[in-house]
């Protein structure tokens, strides 16, 4: 990967020790103490790698990754000089969030986690890929930053990184690429073309101006060309019919968990009816109850609420009268069937030339996205264990992703290698081994 000669040339001092840092990173997958006492305790590994532990202590593994963090810019510099991509004009960029268990370090902060870990503190963690997936550059975000706000001053600093004149951005629907070329100035954004998704609302944007037309999705790729902007509008058979039936499962137990609210409702409708008539038939009985309180028509409209945000269907209901004679939920059809039609249809938008790209490789290249969602499930899993971030100040822990980044390469490197031999072995051998299991085996080599 040529990895030591971008180490040796921008930092020759450090290098040996970085170099100890990621391959700890690798096998440990612990703190940089854990690497440490396992680099004393594999004196021919240290000794390999030029590491003399007999002057070292585990701050000096701290001062690596500051200064790393401070030389980041030069080596991803040069460490995209070396990469020879096949298309080298195209990155892909996506952003994920990782969080922490205390408050204390300089970059966290509340924001919309993807972990799905409510009340932690997170740092969002943006990543650059060739078109194969292959990480050339990080960054490290404040846990608040939205996707959208990273893009323009990356394209930016890409170009003068990187030193390219054209550069093919590819970013999911969440990125508002085009929104961030629109407020850059000309000079910033001369070559720089773009590959993104749309989103619903986009969509729905476009189907309403007749700019495009749901009968034009098909099982083969439909291009339309609007305002210098390229339309692909493309089907995936298998999440179509995944969130078809997703949204059908969802509406009947929406409608189901309706019908309970409103049988609660017309049990205690029923019991104030035939209140009324016992007091109408003299009963002296104060404490009966003849109508709905405003708190209960209250509790009732909240119960609908939690119900339609519980299953994320709200979009679909309306409220329209709760009180002592009537109980009405309407149910938006029209709106409903329109989310049916969509499902598993989108679109991929670019401003790259015809000639330049065919629709069947812009959409691939959109696809190829899901590499760098496959990176951050490695950088999350048991193959680089990039959480928890040991690290408080700011350029450690800018430090830190980018070790877990160089940690990626090698083990991505070795995911491709090996993974040819894996498949045929577990297709001959009936099994489905996976490459972390292959990495537990070399563990009990010695």
């Amino acid at each position: 990967l040529r990895m030591s000669e971008v180490f040796e040339k921008i930092m020759p001092q450090q290098a040996s020790l970085l170099k100890g840092l990621i391959i700890g990173k690798i096998i440990t997958r612990g703190s940089k103490l854990g690497i440490f006492n396992w680099l004393k305790r594999n004196e021919f590994i240290s000794a390999k790698l030029g590491i003399d532990l007999q002057n070292k202590k585990v701050d000096d593994l701290y001062s690596v990754l500051g200064y790393a963090s401070f030389m980041q810019n030069k080596l991803e510099r040069k460490w995209n000089l070396y990469r020879k991509s096949k298309n080298k004009e195209i990155y892909l960029y996506d952003i994920t969030s990782t969080y922490f268990e205390g408050t204390q370090n300089a970059l966290s902060a509340f924001g919309y986690n993807r972990d799905k870990k409510k009340g932690k503190m997170q740092i969002n963690i943006g990543l650059v890929t060739d078109s194969e997936g292959f990480p050339l550059k990080i960054e490290v975000f404040e846990g608040n930053v939205n996707d959208h706000k990273t893009v323009s001053q990356l394209i930016i600093s890409m170009k003068k990184e990187f030193n390219v004149d054209n550069i093919i951005f590819v970013g999911d629907r969440g990125m508002k690429i085009r929104y961030n070329l629109e407020q850059m100035n000309e000079e910033e954004k001369e070559g720089v073309n773009y590959i993104t998704g749309l989103t619903h609302i986009e969509i729905e944007e476009l189907v309403k101006n007749d700019v495009i037309q749901l009968s034009l999705f098909s099982k083969d790729l439909v291009e339309i060309e609007h305002d210098q902007t390229r339309y692909i509008l493309s089907v995936n058979p298998d999440l179509q019919e995944k969130d078809t039936n997703y949204l059908k499962t969802i509406h009947a137990i929406v409608e189901e968990e309706i019908m309970e609210v409103k049988a609660s409702w017309e049990s205690r409708k029923n019991k104030n009816i035939a209140n009324a008539v016992r007091i109408k038939n003299g009963d002296k009985n104060k404490k009966l109850v003849t109508k709905f309180s405003q708190k209960q028509i209250d509790a009732y409209k909240l119960r609908i609420e939690r119900v339609l945000l519980k299953r994320r269907f709200k979009a679909y209901y309306e409220i329209k009268e709760i009180n002592d004679t009537e109980f009405i939920i309407d149910f938006k059809a029209e709106k409903y069937q329109k989310k049916k039609q969509m499902a598993g249809k989108y679109i991929v938008c670019t401003n790259i030339k015809k000639q330049q790209m065919p629709k069947a490789d812009v959409r691939q290249q959109y696809k190829n996205l899901q590499n760098v969602e496959h990176a951050f499930r490695d950088f999350k899993s048991d193959n680089i264990q990039i959480r928890p971030v040991y690290h408080r100040n700011e350029v450690q822990t800018r430090g830190h992703v980018l070790l877990s980044m160089f940690s990626y390469a090698i083990v991505k490197t070795m995911e491709m290698k090996i993974y040819p031999f894996l498949k045929q072995w577990n297709q001959q051998h009936k099994r489905q081994l996976a490459f972390s299991d292959i990495m537990e085996e070399l563990k009990d080599i010695k």
